[in-house]
């Protein structure tokens, strides 16, 4: 054989004992893979129902307020009068002309929803013409009382569904980024960060958004001793920066 030459060898046919082995293994580890699929499937963080849907723009009609956070007060969902949480595309709040605050407009943007929640990154305000929004005017605040409750100061933004899971450690960095940033908190229960539905709006004991000296205490479990007011369809947990402890 000249040195230009290759000479590459094979049986015809694998052995019986090996294919027996290797039919055993490859029918082992399909088996394997899926009961470890399985256990993850079971034992993962549950993520909830809430979604960005960043493909369909809508536009809804009603009043813009800035307290305690941006807001859209429409009929635009459902018929029924409903609050609507306003964020710019990013970590922050979006930037509004002050003059369409206390007024009607025309809102367009993405929106962001898990259960009745509901939240719009804008991309555009406009002024309607001939739209009566007295209807829609803030309610009355309803005091529903004393509560204590343990659970975790969330950024409403992700846990909409902006992010998933939009709670825990994990989340921790980014939930204090969208709160320095202006955006609205939360609080969701021990047990109902994952696939809860309800989560009422975090404000201090006057019924105002906290300042930044509340952004340590986000995403970590802890307990508020406060008071329940509901708002027209929002429902507020309002509390004081020091009855808010560590668990």
């Amino acid at each position: 054989m000249s040195k230009d030459e290759m000479f590459v060898g094979w049986s015809a046919e694998t052995p019986r004992a090996d294919r027996r082995f290797l039919l055993g293994a490859g029918l082992a580890l399909i088996a394997g893979s899926g009961a470890l699929g399985a256990r993850l499937g079971m034992t993962g963080v549950p993520v909830g129902d809430g979604i960005w849907d960043q493909r369909a723009r809508h536009t809804l009609r009603g009043i813009l307020s800035r307290d305690p956070y941006p807001i859209l007060r429409t009929r635009g969902l459902g018929g029924d009068v409903r609050t609507v949480f306003l964020t710019s595309s990013g970590k922050t709040a979006p930037e509004i002309d002050a003059a369409f605050f206390g007024n009607t407009a025309d809102v367009t943007g993405t929106l962001i929803t898990r259960g009745r929640n509901a939240m719009m990154a804008v991309e555009d305000v406009a002024a309607p013409d001939g739209f009566d929004g007295a209807d829609l005017a803030a309610p009355a605040a309803v005091d529903r009382g004393p509560v204590m409750l343990a659970g975790e100061i969330l950024d409403a933004k992700c846990w909409f569904g902006a992010m998933r899971p939009g709670y825990g450690k994990a989340h921790k960095a980014c939930a204090a980024l969208c709160a320095r940033g202006g955006l609205p908190l939360a609080f969701c229960q021990i047990g109902a960060c994952g696939d809860g539905t309800d989560a009422p709006l975090l404000l201090d004991e006057n019924g105002v958004a906290f300042s930044r000296v509340i952004l340590p205490l986000v995403a970590d479990p802890v307990t508020i001793q406060g008071r329940l007011v509901a708002v027209g369809d929002v429902m507020q947990l309002r509390a004081s920066l020091d009855s808010i402890r560590r668990i």
